[in-house]
């Protein structure tokens, strides 16, 4: 034991005196509350400016008063005297939001309490334009119903016999958890990758480039020794930046203003110390699983550049099941939770919701733990050949 913590310390000494490592720390911290920053600030401002935005809209046929007195106010904009074509060339050019069209006979139908159509010309590309006008047509339907309803002394409970009374008994710590749960893992889950990524090609490939491994063989330190304090090293490093990464979106939760209070509320309630020490009982094989398998592969290649491309397809081998967990209807059940990566972004979905059950989250870290000895086997059996270590 006391010759792999000196490889250990050793490797760790090496790694932390690597400037691009401590960038890479560095930035692991100040990124991911940026990114939060960013989207927020954007998502805030696009939404404020659509919501503030005076709506150009053009009436095209014989529109009756009634129905163009809806849209007098400082939302909307009205431009007349425009035939169709013009109005929907001016649509094209963006010069104009929405084309309000009806026929001649639109107001005489609706006098003779029949059904009246109108067509709404408009882009989907912006989700406020027919959401404000709708709801302007909607009230005006409300009116006019209100108002037959009045001439035939019909009371208006006559047609509404029921009504729908929803309860959602969902928390907003569940809504939330299912949303950011599939969103988390890939911050962490990568950053974890990533972590062990570069430090297991500068330990591994980069003592064959520069001529280092040789010596190292010939010290009394066994094989196993030498690979387990390397990979504890590697693992060590990558379970740093999981951490960091995760420590950032709590720095972004509790600076940044542009986050809702009722989100922010929400994630202060989801980041709790019970989420963090689940989620670190699961890093840790994960980054011991990450650091074995890497090591495993890049033991095979004499080049730092030949190294990365063998470690390429591993990027995506993992994003596959962290995407899995966002589809619809993939949720954690006795076969998802022996499927790698994807039972941990499952269980990390379940967590932050509060419903996780203690089985299934057992039998990911056993399987987890499982898997990362299985990597460790493979990767001793790699680096006790000689034609793959010299």
């Amino acid at each position: 034991m006391q010759i792999i913590v000196s490889v250990l310390k050793k490797e760790l000494i090496c790694q932390l005196r690597d400037k691009r490592t401590l960038v890479s720390m560095l930035i692991s911290i100040l990124a991911i509350p940026l990114i939060l920053f960013l989207t927020f600030k954007v998502q805030s401002n696009f939404i404020n400016k659509e919501n503030n935005k005076q709506l150009k809209v053009a009436f095209v046929g014989e529109t009756p008063s009634f129905l163009e007195d809806k849209f007098k106010s400082k939302q909307f904009k009205i431009q007349s005297n425009l035939s169709l074509v013009e109005g929907l060339d001016a649509l094209h050019k963006d010069s104009l939001d929405a084309i309000i069209e009806t026929n001649a006979k639109f107001e005489s139908v609706v006098d003779a309490q029949q059904t009246g159509t109108i067509n709404v010309y408009h882009k989907s590309e912006s989700f406020v334009t027919l959401q404000k006008i709708t709801a302007q047509i909607d009230a005006l339907k409300s009116q006019i119903v209100s108002q037959r309803l009045s001439k035939l002394a019909i009371d208006e409970q006559l047609i509404t016999p029921i009504v729908i009374n929803p309860i959602d008994l969902t928390s907003n710590q569940e809504k939330f958890g299912k949303a950011l749960g599939g969103f988390l893992p890939y911050i962490f889950v990568l950053t974890c990758l990533l972590g062990c990524l570069y430090p297991s090609i500068e330990l591994i490939t980069g003592e064959k480039e520069k001529g280092t491994v040789e010596t190292i063989l010939t010290t009394p330190a066994s094989r196993f020794h030498i690979l387990f304090g390397k990979i504890l090293c590697i693992a060590l490093m990558g379970l740093t930046l999981a951490i960091l990464s995760v420590s950032g979106i709590l720095m972004g939760v509790k600076f940044i203003n542009d986050i809702p209070k009722e989100i922010s509320e929400t994630l202060h309630q989801i980041l709790s110390l019970k989420f963090l020490i689940m989620l670190f009982v699961m890093l840790v094989p994960l980054s011991l699983f990450f650091g074995s398998l890497l090591t495993a592969l890049v033991v095979r290649a004499k080049t730092f550049k030949e190294a990365q491309s063998i470690t390429t397809p591993v990027n995506l081998v993992v994003v596959f099941p962290v995407a899995m967990a966002l589809l619809p209807g993939v949720e954690l059940n006795w076969n998802t939770a022996f499927i790698p990566i994807l039972n941990l972004s499952l269980a990390t979905k379940e967590i932050i919701a509060g419903t996780i059950e203690l089985p299934y989250y057992f039998a990911i870290v056993f399987s987890l733990i499982l898997l990362a000895l299985a990597t460790l086997y493979y990767s001793y059996k790699q680096y006790t050949k000689e034609s793959m270590v010299l």
